[in-house]
């Protein structure tokens, strides 16, 4: 196909979960896109039928799966498998599609086309939009030393994270990696995006004026994701192969352990006093059994795993 010609297609996959007012709006948002997707695709982990009998009644033309009830890294690999389009979005049922925000990352992509077709690049892009959550603008933020997303990109600086729920992916990536079900917290978002640039080689470009809304989550289970023994272990396990996949990788990634394990256990010393060194202990046991595991093979079990019977509901 002639550079000039090409134009991408969307698979846009939504999560939900025991939600369906949220996944009513997010599908309303997508309705209202300036350029509809190729492929809408509804993943389902809800304990209840509510959402199903929803989907069955008012939405029968859409794709609507069965989630495996695991983890939203397991819910986005499901997905995967049913998508069709050159691209993947993935939006949940707290966010809302920006009106104009397929149609600005068709442009950035065809451009970009044409230049690796000029110039014969091939080094494949991810693009990252923005978000604003309660009028609160939001950017892909980069992590710091011990694996906290804190730090702000400097201008001009290699992207290596995106806002996952703002970003649009190729789908030929997850012939490669998938999301990991094993790493706690959202931290398969950056093991992914990290796997996809030092690895594979892709590039990843923030689009400033593609903009989603996030609302605020509610819901317990949203909140307590991103705490506990299980999501310190995937922080710390992603930065070490962050060091370990960069320049001079086994100095770094030994140095990142030394230091990273005794601020880990200062801080649940400091948070929880003498009750801190059981958590300190959890956290420590999650992490060797993810450092000992095959990685490789997980994640590439990850995108199979989701195409099997899913957990009872309850």
């Amino acid at each position: 196909m002639p550079a000039s010609t090409f134009l991408p297609t969307f698979s846009v996959c939504i999560l939900t979960c025991d939600h369906p007012e949220g996944l009513q709006r997010a599908l309303q948002s997508v309705a209202e896109s300036t350029m509809p997707p190729h492929q809408l695709i509804v993943t389902d982990d809800s304990s209840g039928y509510a959402t199903r009998e929803m989907m069955r009644r008012d939405y029968p033309d859409i794709t609507y799966l069965e989630g495996p009830r695991r983890s939203g890294a397991a819910n986005r690999n499901r997905s995967l498998r049913a998508a069709t389009g050159s691209h993947v979005l993935f939006l949940d049922d707290w966010t809302l599609l920006g009106p104009t925000f397929l149609q600005q990352m068709t442009e950035c992509i065809a451009d970009d086309h044409i230049r690796r077709a000029t110039a014969g690049c091939a080094t494949p892009l991810i693009l990252t939009g923005t978000e604003v959550c309660q009028g609160q603008p939001g950017r892909p933020r980069k992590p710091a030393f011990l694996g906290d997303p804190t730090q702000d990109y400097r201008r001009g600086e290699r992207l290596s994270s995106v806002l996952l729920h703002s970003a649009v992916f190729p789908r030929e990536l997850f012939e490669h990696v998938h999301f990991d079900e094993q790493l706690a917290g959202g931290y398969d978002e950056f093991e992914l995006t990290g796997r996809a640039v030092q690895e594979l080689g892709y590039r990843i470009e923030l689009v400033t004026s593609a903009v989603n809304q996030r609302l605020p989550a509610t819901r317990p289970a949203a909140r307590a994701e991103r705490a506990g023994p299980a999501c310190e272990a995937a922080r710390l396990y992603v930065a070490c192969q962050r060091y370990r996949r960069g320049h001079r990788r086994p100095v770094k990634a030994a140095l990142f352990l030394l230091l990273a394990l005794p601020h880990a256990l200062g801080r649940d010393l400091r948070t929880a006093g003498a009750r801190g060194a059981g958590d300190f202990y959890a956290t420590a046991g999650c992490l060797w059994q993810l450092l000992r595991g095959p990685r490789t093979e997980l994640g590439e079990r990850a995108g199979t795993a989701g195409l099997g019977t899913p957990l009872p509901r309850d």
